[in-house]
């Protein structure tokens, strides 16, 4: 018999720790630069995370490359996460990998802001 992780087994809950601390100091950062945020809703035992963007990000025209090639790519690589979920974009396999070819070259880094004085270059 096999045993299901529970939501407050160590596994999950290191999950969810890890998803919070690289959305809080990678992720946010960068999109408070641009006016925009997002919010973690969950983390289910199963290790998929749905996030909602706020702010400039609800409207921004690129929602869906930002969420193909920083959020989603940078949370996947976070053991114990196996799906990532934003509300309001949708966007299939197939469709994320076009959008991750296309911005090879260009990589959206969540770090890319790291080694700036300040990210309004003030």
């Amino acid at each position: 018999m096999t045993r299901r992780a529970s939501a407050n087994s160590p596994t999950s809950l290191r999950t969810r720790a890890s998803v919070i601390d690289v959305v809080e100091s990678q992720i946010r950062p960068l999109l408070h630069v641009h006016g925009g945020d997002l919010e973690v809703l969950s983390v289910s035992e199963q290790g998929v995370v749905q996030l909602c963007f706020h702010d400039a990000c609800r409207a921004c025209p690129l929602k869906a490359v930002t969420y193909a090639v920083s959020v989603r790519q940078r949370l996947m690589e976070i053991p114990g996460v196996t799906d990532v979920v934003m509300q309001d974009v949708r966007l299939s396999a197939a469709a994320i990998a076009r959008v991750k070819a296309a911005y090879r070259d260009h990589p959206l880094d969540v770090g890319s802001y790291a080694n700036d004085e300040s990210p309004t270059g003030a």
